[in-house]
């Protein structure tokens, strides 16, 4: 369940994820432990993406990938029904835009309970807007390729700031490409 006033996003019993999440934090917790999808990533300390188990979270089963930034912080966490990753091999009986659309009600039905109890859901199912820790969103887009997921995005930039970051100096685009100093 999401915590839509702090972030904090628990999957189950010791599985949780939460903004200004360390990498080493997630390396020394229950998911990495346990609920990787390639064994392999246990020993890679490298990469920036993180494929979970197919979870059952409030009665939906979704499939996640866990994200960090460059600066070793949770960035983002990636949801989807775990038949959208079985695209190109989606049923045959459907068109592609008809099975994209039922998956994309399934994720939104997902955000709703995700969100259930809280004011202010955007009038867009599926949209909830941004907070100060980041926002939930229940994305879908059919060019090239269907793309149809439920995202968690994390503010990294008072993390970042409480880390000793400064940006007031820096272009956007410095910003965006990660240009950024500590101050020494």
């Amino acid at each position: 369940m999401l915590d839509i006033n702090t972030g904090r996003f628990v999957m189950g019993e010791g599985l949780e994820l939460y903004p200004g999440m360390k990498r080493e934090d997630f390396y020394k917790s229950k998911i990495f432990k346990e609920e990787l999808r390639h064994s392999e990533d246990k020993d890679n300390y490298t990469d920036r993406l993180y494929d979970l188990r197919v979870q059952n979270i409030d009665g939906f089963l979704m499939d996640i990938s866990v994200m960090f930034s460059s600066h070793d912080y949770l960035e983002e966490i990636t949801l989807s029904k775990p038949e959208y990753y079985d695209w190109p091999n989606w049923p045959e009986d459907k068109t592609e835009e008809e099975y994209a659309y039922e998956i994309k009600a399934y994720n939104d039905a997902f955000v709703a309970k995700q969100l259930e109890g809280t004011e202010g859901m955007g009038p867009n199912l599926g949209y909830y807007p941004t907070k100060p820790w980041g926002y939930i969103r229940s994305n879908f887009n059919l060019r090239h390729m269907p793309h149809v997921e439920v995202v968690i995005s994390y503010n990294k930039v008072p993390i970042l700031e409480a880390a000793g970051y400064t940006f007031g100096k820096r272009s956007p685009l410095d910003i965006i490409r990660g240009n950024m100093n500590k101050e020494e």
